[in-house]
């Protein structure tokens, strides 16, 4: 057969087209589709290849994806509706020399005059020596790594060969779609084969429609951000397809539009790189009609989503550029590549990506690498905050939810306005990366009027981001018309997301409303009954209710839910504390202890929470070591253990120590204050100076009220707090003071 085929290579060379027969294809080659009386008149191949054969072909990621979705297009109603007598649709292994020419001269044997005739082509495409004698080849799935006239590719002869035959032999439409202008170390690299494949692509044909994914010195970008994983040309090609394209709205996509709509779309998204699709053929051509149901669908479905940029594959020129450079290049290149795999951007100074960067963009010899540097870098640097911002989305495990953590994306902002430096105000993703950077400032500060101007003006650059419109709701928490203004403009924005139902409830639990906070957590279970940070919020409303055992087995249904890899840890201390109200220090105690062995023993606020169950269980030596440690482990950002320990020196007579500890936890966690002032209450006490403790205690209830503020005050069972039990009196009148309805 390889005999066959090369002698058939020869012969055409020579002499110019020959028959299906003569070029050593026998009629077992044709694919099994027999021809066909229906009614449709669109014939059409479309064959896609990510993965070669020939090892020493670089491999592509999404080709075959490619073409599958294409061929999906065309069994759609807006497509055409084509059926398998055709629609013919090869990939990978299937797309071999014998099979693709086959399925070709299939379609010379069944159109007809006015029929139409679509070929698309996703893979390689190369041509070893510049010469007449080779217009360049598609390769297909069993070509050689060089070689080409040795079978296993298809001659853009061959392929003019049966486009001029469909059109001026049969008189069909003909429509040729090819996306072979790939990166990648090829046999002809050198000379730029790739791209002369691409040129002669575009010259060889004269009364057909051709759609090309590039201009013949570009090279074609595919990556995750298109589809989950496509090119950039065929996303967007599918797109327009589909009715985006049609510009004056007239259910008519023609040449002309889908021209100006890939022009707008690849070229911006695929920035620093350049990709520009080409058009050949009468612009006014009509290509489809638009279904406008599909393009409804495709336009909700698209409607929401958090537009993604990502890295693109530059293998095969990377390889060709680092072989002309020394190995001083090469070695940094290298360590600006492992930073990036390794997240260290802008930090340490000296051996980060961004140093790295400096240094690589300023080497001439790597220009031809520059471009994808840059946007790899870019990529890299979004990544993490489009990763958080797509958990919000998807079910809110957050690291912060998760933790517990205060500021946990706090290097976002900085990584942000350095991907917009390396991308610039032009790009397409300036507004969207701008308004993300906005976002993560906001969520890095506990100011109210800070945070509410931080999302206004990422809303400002992205009017409709759903993170921050639902961020929004939480900072009204009095005033009910703008939170609800905002969470309606987020279920807008992405509708039958639960969260905005979740972030009403933590405002009305925030004024003890619970009843109606309640309300709200009904409405995001009835979206999503599963939804664990539902059921871990209703817990702990159920709690601060007193319904302790009703919160209790939605606490134990979270945590019996969560995966391996989640480590809810709110739920792990709601439950302790729920187990302290009920006097179950043993279940609280061993609440605490597993949190521990799940996260390990590395995590300083979890020996805090322990800490706090031994001092509520009464066994203060025991609570004083699991506080130390809680220190030890974190002294600057362990919340409550200063406070916490002081607690327990107040108590136990060490009153210098206590005050030192109490000032230490006032002045880095001035947001706990009313806990801190009720402690220096109980250390007054302790030192029978009630005037001194209740000062503290009406600055703890001016702070506002917590259901569980009172925890450190038990005056009717602590016998350590009779000076505030013998003036109870003073005590009631403080709380008909702030909270009349509570008594």
């Amino acid at each position: 057969m390889k005999t066959k085929l090369l002698l058939g290579i020869i012969l055409f060379l020579l002499s110019g087209a020959l028959s299906a027969q003569e070029r050593g294809v026998t009629p077992a080659n044709h694919p099994t589709i027999q021809p066909s009386n229906h009614p449709t008149n669109t014939y059409a191949v479309v064959a896609g290849i990510s993965n070669y054969q020939d090892p020493l072909i670089p491999d592509l990621k999404y080709a075959h994806r490619d073409a599958e979705a294409f061929a999906n297009f065309l069994r759609s109603p807006a497509g055409g509706a084509l059926d398998d007598d055709h629609l013919l649709l090869l990939t990978n292994e299937q797309v071999t020399l014998g099979k693709f020419d086959a399925a070709l001269w299939w379609l010379v044997d069944e159109c007809k005059e006015g029929d139409q005739v679509i070929i698309y082509f996703s893979g390689h495409g190369d041509v070893e020596r510049r010469s007449i004698s080779q217009p360049g080849f598609l390769l297909c799935w069993d070509a050689p790594h060089h070689g080409y006239t040795g079978g296993g590719t298809y001659s853009i002869f061959f392929l003019k060969d049966i486009v001029s035959t469909l059109s001026i032999q049969n008189k069909a439409k003909v429509t040729v779609i090819t996306d072979a202008c790939r990166s990648g170390k090829l046999a002809g690299s050198n000379i730029g084969g790739a791209q002369a494949t691409a040129q002669n692509l575009s010259a060889l044909f004269e009364n057909e429609i051709k759609i090309l994914s590039c201009q013949p010195d570009e090279y074609s970008i595919e990556g995750e951000q298109w589809g989950g994983g496509r090119g950039a040309f065929s996303y967007h090609l599918l797109n327009g397809l589909y009715g985006m394209a049609d510009a004056d709205q007239d259910n008519i996509v023609t040449l002309k539009e889908i021209d100006r709509y890939l022009e707008d779309l690849v070229s911006a998204e695929v920035a620093p790189e350049n990709q520009n699709p080409m058009t050949i053929g009468n612009k006014t051509e009509k290509l489809v009609d638009v279904n406008p149901a599909l393009l409804e669908q495709l336009q909700k479905g698209q409607k929401g989503q958090m537009q993604l940029f990502t890295a693109t594959e530059s293998r095969g020129i990377e390889e060709e550029v680092l072989a002309s450079v020394d190995s001083t290049v090469r070695q940094l290149y290298a360590a600006f590549q492992k930073a990036l795999r390794d997240k260290q951007f802008l930090e340490p100074e000296h051996a980060c990506a961004d140093t790295y960067y400096e240094q690589l963009i300023r080497e001439p010899n790597l220009e031809r690498l520059h471009a994808a540097m840059r946007r790899n870098y870019a990529a890299a640097l979004q990544d993490d905050a489009q990763q958080m911002l797509n958990a919000y989305l998807k079910g809110g495990f957050t690291r912060r939810m998760l933790t517990g953590e205060k500021f946990p994306y706090k290097q976002y902002p900085a990584q942000l306005e350095k991907a917009i430096e390396l991308l610039g105000e032009q790009h397409y993703m300036y507004p969207l990366l701008q308004a993300r950077r906005y976002y993560f400032l906001a969520d890095n500060t506990t100011d109210l009027e800070e945070k509410r101007n931080a999302l206004l003006t990422a809303i400002k650059y992205q009017p409709d981001m759903p993170q921050a419109l639902c961020e929004m709701i939480r900072t009204y928490p009095e005033n009910f018309d703008s939170a609800y203004y905002y969470h309606k403009k987020t279920l807008e924005s992405a509708p039958g997301w639960d969260f905005p139902y979740l972030q009403m409830a933590i405002n009305y639990d925030r004024r003890e409303e619970f009843d109606s906070a309640l309300i709200w957590i009904e409405k995001a279970l009835a979206i999503d009954s599963a939804h664990l940070y539902a059921k871990f919020g209703k817990g702990t409303i159920l709690a601060k209710m007193h319904r302790y055992r009703e919160a209790e087995k939605l606490f134990l249904e979270v945590i019996n839910s969560v995966s391996e890899d989640v480590c809810f840890y709110c739920v792990y201390n709601n439950l302790s504390v729920l187990y302290i109200h009920l006097g179950e220090f043993d279940k609280a105690i061993a609440n605490a202890e597993q949190l521990i062995q799940i996260q390990g023993d590395s995590v300083a606020q979890n020996y805090n929470t322990l800490g706090w169950v031994y001092f509520k269980a009464n066994r203060l030596k025991e609570a004083e070591q699991q506080l130390l440690t809680a220190i030890h482990l974190d002294s600057l950002n362990v919340d409550y253990a200063h406070a916490n320990l002081g607690l327990i020196y107040a108590k136990t007579g060490r009153y210098e120590e206590a005050v030192q500890l109490l000032e230490k936890a006032l002045s880095r966690q001035p947001d706990n204050a009313r806990a801190i002032y009720m402690d220096y209450a109980v250390l007054y006490s302790h030192q029978n100076k009630p005037d001194q403790a209740f000062e503290y205690l009406e600055m703890a209830f001016q702070k506002g009220y917590d259901y569980t503020g009172e925890s450190h005050l038990d005056i009717d069972t602590d016998p350590s707090l009779k000076i505030l039990r013998d003036q109870r009196a003073r005590w009631e009148a403080l709380l008909k003071k702030y909270y009349p309805e509570k008594r």
